[in-house]
């Protein structure tokens, strides 16, 4: 190779990627131009120049059956970055057609052919993604995203089976086409379950999704009820495991059984790596569910950010404005607020439209990771014009995403609840149990009716199009965020007296489980048709 050649490498070892591009393009022609393009393009992508990346890595791959797995992916990697979706399916396939064996890759392509809808391939690669890296939540819910849009779940039930025998009655749950399951069919199969442990909770959370994306709400809450069961008893089979001790912990917060929970988590808290991070997190939920506030504090721990953050927080009356149209003039009672915090904050002008309703202040904006990710240039023009007291980023991306924001105003990322089932928090529960730890004086809840309400939350201060556009529907993403657990936790803190509402938020609180379920059920029948 050229001289220029290795003066690239000595340039890009020091990460001094401009000086590295040219000296690789001072190479050109070399013996081996693939190799040069390839290093052009990673110094391209390190730089942020997506463009001339991937113009680069097109090259490096011009003689595709020369080309290395890695020089594949890295294309494939860029042109998903610049949502040229087939440019990245082909290239994800070659990388894995020549050898690539790394699971992300698989779930990588799923994830574009997922965007291209190309529902049975994403499955497919989706599957392959968990055959060969493990059982990933994230990766799992995407498979069964796929499900939901073919209609088939044979694969799921098959892969989750792991060739167990099991009863007809059972298998039908995911097994039988969609017009065939009727309510006895149903039926049966989870009094089958309720007997039999012979299958495990994640054939049973495939079981919830189903149902719960056709509608069948109370059905598919009996299926989530066996799915912690299922869970509880293989955790516990292998507790000796710390993985399995956290699992066996979170199953029992999600039964209310917190001093199992507690018991589980106590040798795991004392460490300062990631483990005794998450299992101090776990404790100190499962102490706040049960009332012991001082529990709680006592395993909270707190960065500098966290620090700066409870100055703001402390003793205050703090409003936690959601984005749903609940049709209330609250906006005179939030801005008399101490502090008040949104969600997504993006659309200033939308907010002042609405400021009898919702307020005109915001100090505080909690911004979700997809969200965040395709709005950040956005964001950080509206908050230099309109600034605020302090942003706070999911953990997700945080270390890249936080970087956007240093010198502009105080940033810290925020802490999630950890212990019920298969459950992610949407943005309200996620912002009081967040803000609960730097021991507010009040916090009431404003505009957040779980899409109960006439409108959607699009209807408030946010808008459809500020979303990314590979967002599931609607339905679907209320079964992964599991609307039941979003309700039961926050009313549960209500319960304790922690937070209170506005009149449409403390009267759907005020439902019992299965009347929110009732209710869900209407709307979710509503919402199946425009989501299909």
């Amino acid at each position: 190779m050229p001289p220029a050649y290795w003066r690239g490498r000595r340039l890009q070892r020091g990460q001094r990627w401009q000086q590295a591009i040219d000296a690789y393009r001072a190479a050109l022609p070399s013996p081996d131009d693939a190799e040069v393009q390839f290093r052009i393009g990673y110094a391209c992508e390190k730089q942020g120049d997506l463009p001339a990346a991937l113009a680069a890595y097109a090259e490096a791959v011009r003689d595709a059956a020369q080309a290395p797995p890695i020089r594949q992916y890295r294309l494939g990697f860029v042109a998903d970055a610049l949502r040229e979706w087939e440019v990245a399916a082909t290239a994800y396939r070659a990388a894995i057609a020549a050898g690539g064996t790394v699971s992300n890759w698989f779930y990588r392509l799923g994830r574009v052919l997922e965007r291209l809808e190309r529902w049975r391939e994403a499955g497919d690669a989706y599957a392959q993604a968990i055959r060969r890296g493990g059982d990933r939540p994230a990766w799992r819910s995407r498979l069964f995203r796929t499900c939901c849009m073919t209609g088939d779940w044979g694969s799921v039930s098959a892969h989750y089976r792991r060739d167990e025998a099991v009863s007809a009655d059972m298998a039908a749950l995911l097994e039988t086409p969609a017009p065939e399951l009727t309510q006895d069919r149903v039926a049966a199969a989870l009094a089958a379950g309720e007997k039999s442990g012979a299958l495990p909770a994640e054939w049973w959370q495939s079981a919830y999704v189903r149902l719960f994306n056709l509608g069948r709400l109370h059905e598919a809450y009996a299926a989530k009820r066996l799915a912690v069961a299922r869970a509880r008893q293989q955790a516990e089979l292998l507790a000796g495991s710390t993985r399995h001790r956290l699992d066996a912990a979170a199953a029992c917060i999600d039964q209310a059984d917190y001093g199992a929970a507690l018991e589980l988590l106590q040798p795991l808290t004392g460490g300062t790596d990631a483990t005794a991070e998450e299992a101090r997190e776990m404790a100190a939920g499962a102490c706040l569910m049960q009332g012991d506030i001082a529990g709680a504090a006592a395993l909270w721990r707190f960065t500098e950010a966290d620090r700066l953050f409870r100055r703001l927080i402390e003793g205050k009356r703090v409003a936690i404005v959601g984005a749903a149209n609940s049709g209330l003039e609250a906006g005179t009672e939030i801005d008399s607020a101490d502090i008040v915090i949104r969600t997504n904050f993006l659309n200033p002008d939308t907010v002042a439209e609405r400021a009898a309703l919702t307020g005109a202040r915001t100090d505080i904006s909690y911004y979700n990771f997809a969200f965040e990710e395709k709005n950040r240039a956005r964001i950080l023009e509206v908050l230099r014009e309109n600034p605020l007291k302090a942003v706070v980023l999911h953990q997700a991306g945080y270390g890249q995403a936080s970087a956007a924001y240093a010198g502009l105003l105080p940033v810290r990322s925020n802490y999630l609840f950890r212990g019920l089932y298969g459950f992610t928090a949407y943005a309200i529960p996620r912002i009081l149990y967040d803000v609960l730890r730097f021991r507010p004086a009040e916090v009431r809840l404003y505009n957040s009716d779980f899409f109960l309400g006439k409108d959607i939350h699009y209807q408030g201060y946010l808008k459809p199009g500020d979303y990314p556009d590979h967002d599931p529907e609607f339905v679907f993403m209320m079964s992964y965020h599991d609307i039941l657990r979003n309700f039961l936790f926050t009313r549960r803190l209500q319960d304790l007296g922690l937070c209170s509402g506005d009149a449409v938020c403390e009267a759907v609180l005020a439902l019992s489980p299965e009347e929110f379920l009732d209710r869900m059920t209407v709307r979710v029948g509503a919402l199946r048709p425009a989501s299909a």
